[in-house]
């Protein structure tokens, strides 16, 4: 039984892991992995670990679970956030396997709540994926497209931003037909790729003067994190955000890369007509690569000698789409080289990219200035908070075509496709879809359609999808700018670094502090009884006769007489001199030395045996 007993008797010592187990959390906080996590919720969360508020901490924690930017992140949450809750009902007296066994029963307890949770975070919008681990873009809007790129963001719902309309005129008559989320121009064709060119022809001009008030429409923009640089907007837009820039081409640009929630605001005008086009923006736009899709130029060039017009020729390719049999769909076949006389005259079967492309190259082919724009068209409207949500299902690519009267037009060939899409948006065309069509979905489309059907469920998201807005807009100012950069600001001009950094190793230094005088200011509470028989239990540990868990000051003594039976009357003795000591009807003195003579005699009686 000696070491068994020397385990349990070493357990008093070792029972309050919460300091030693605070600091490794501190620790384990500002990992390299979670460095870009939301500090305004982990400084909190060190701060109630140190003033010993361990719900608090864990509400911060499985709070901070929402920002997690992927599964194995959010998980890390999840468990730290498991391991605090059973800390905190685990008993710290008892032994490792009956801890391990009460820590597993409150995981059971815990579970199906955590599962109820988890299910709001989703539908709340959590972005718990993949698709935007720190060494890669994310898989939103790119900077090329190629026929079936597009398509595949469909069975991604996580959320690209959230939008809110300040009240206006302007703004009055806004429905999702209209929301075209500009992102990306791209002007490069390969024979199958379409990119942007390079590079960026940034502009510093502000808003045109002569638009009048009424005409402005003034927005604020929450983008979830791109790992990418360009921002969106609604057709000629403008935006006050520091270090972003406006494109030649409308694009808006930041100088950082979006790694984190971005709030931005931004200011649209009605499109400035551009009547003249300089060379080079020209050649560019009517540029196709030699040889591509021979059978689309020859029927463009037919088609053409019947309508010299370009807006004719453009209605004429328009009803093209409209009459003959093609289909929208989010499952096409696969294109040969020359895609777009495959999509054409073969398949005729495609989503958003594929007729977009195609009618691009159809007016590059008769001579007509033509670009593919990218990025989200519509979006989810939630009443509680008037603002848009759009998710990465709402993905889009259209056309911008050049006429020498108007300049730059939009021009969308899905609305003469699939014009339900653009109407009642992606979720209402998915449920117009037959039985057979909706079995070619893939898994994570279907689920969320059959999400959509249960009753209450959209009521519930909506109400999740308020809340976490009405959170964001919390922790920005309007200028898009967190509600601590004034702070942050200000130790950057003292030479003091940004704000994060600093705090988290004042905490750590406060924490460490705690964890090497917590246990020496705990001890001085304590009774001289208490402390001079945790003495004695010490010097008892090294003869395998220290305190068993659960036992009195005098049923240990007690046991200990027993090992000894010539000293037995002894060492009862001493414990029912320590009761009395410790309940004042004793001399503490008179213990010490009773004491020390004991355990003179155990020395002797060991030395002995040896």
């Amino acid at each position: 039984m000696g070491m068994n007993t020397q385990a349990a008797g070493a357990q008093p010592n070792k029972a309050d892991l919460v300091i030693p187990a605070t600091l490794m959390a501190a620790i384990m906080l500002i990992l390299p992995p979670l460095q870009a996590q939301p500090w305004w919720l982990v400084l909190p969360c060190l701060i109630c670990l140190i003033l010993r508020w361990p719900l608090f901490a864990f509400a911060l924690l499985f709070g901070s679970m929402t920002y997690a930017d992927n599964w194995l992140v959010a998980v890390y949450y999840l468990g730290l956030s498991l391991l605090l809750l059973m800390r905190m009902h685990t008993n710290r007296e008892t032994s490792s396997l009956v801890q391990l066994g009460s820590a597993l029963r409150q995981f059971l307890f815990a579970l199906p709540i955590f599962v109820v949770l988890l299910v709001s975070m989703i539908a709340a919008g959590a972005r718990w994926s993949e698709r935007s681990s720190v060494n890669s873009a994310a898989t939103g809007v790119s900077e090329t497209m190629t026929p079936g790129e597009v398509s595949e963001l469909v069975n991604d719902r996580d959320l690209a931003m959230r939008v809110r309309f300040t009240e206006s005129e302007a703004s009055e008559q806004l429905e999702a037909p209209d929301l075209y989320w500009r992102g990306l121009v791209l002007e490069d064709f390969d024979g199958r790729t379409w990119s942007r060119h390079m590079p960026l022809q940034l502009t510093l001009g502000p808003i045109p003067g002569d638009v009048a008030v009424q005409d402005r429409l003034q927005y604020l923009v929450a983008l979830e994190p791109t790992r990418q640089f360009w921002l969106y907007g609604l057709h000629q837009a403008y935006t006050m955000l520091p270090q972003a820039y406006r494109d030649e081409r409308g694009v808006l640009v930041s100088n950082n890369q979006i790694r984190q929630r971005l709030r931005y605001p931004v200011t649209s005008i009605p499109p400035t007509p551009e009547l003249q086009l300089d060379r080079r923006t020209r050649e560019r736009n009517l540029a196709l690569p030699e040889g591509s899709n021979p059978q689309t130029r020859q029927w463009a060039e037919a088609l053409r000698s019947q309508h010299a017009d370009d807006r004719a020729f453009t209605q004429a390719v328009l009803r093209l789409f409209n009459e003959q049999e093609y289909f929208y769909t989010l499952t096409p076949p696969i294109n040969s080289e020359h895609s777009v006389d495959d999509f054409l005259f073969n398949t005729q079967q495609g989503y958003c990219e594929h007729y977009a492309g195609a009618m691009a190259f159809i007016l590059r082919s008769a001579g007509i200035p033509t670009r593919i724009v990218t990025g989200y068209q519509g979006g989810q409207y939630n009443a509680l908070t008037g603002h848009w949500s759009v998710y990465e299902y709402n993905a889009h690519a259209w056309i911008e075509a050049w006429y020498p009267d108007t300049g730059w037009q939009r021009l969308d060939p899905t609305a003469y496709i699939a014009p339900e899409r653009i109407l009642l948006g992606m979720d209402a065309w998915l449920s117009t879809l037959s039985s057979e069509a909706r079995s070619g979905l893939d898994t994570d489309t279907r689920v969320r359609m059959r999400l959509a059907e249960i009753p209450g469920y959209q009521s519930v998201r909506t109400a999740l999808d308020a809340l976490d807005f009405g959170w964001t807009l919390s922790m920005y100012d309007n200028e898009g700018n967190l509600r601590t950069e004034d702070l942050s600001d200000w130790l950057q001009r003292q030479g003091m670094g940004n704000l994060p950094l600093w705090l988290l190793a004042f905490l750590l230094l406060a924490v460490g502090a705690r964890a090497m005088w917590g246990s020496q200011l705990k001890s001085q509470r304590k009774s001289p009884t208490v402390r001079n028989y945790l003495r004695l239990n010490a010097k008892l540990q090294k003869h395998d006769l220290g305190r068993q868990p659960g036992e009195t000051m005098a049923a240990h003594l007690e046991r200990v007489g027993k090992n000894m039976p010539g000293n037995f009357d002894q060492w009862q003795k001493l414990g029912s001199m320590f009761t009395d000591a410790e309940y004042g009807r004793g001399d503490i003195e008179a213990v010490q030395s009773y004491a020390r003579e004991l355990m003179r005699s155990l020395r002797r009686t060991s030395h002995m045996a040896n």
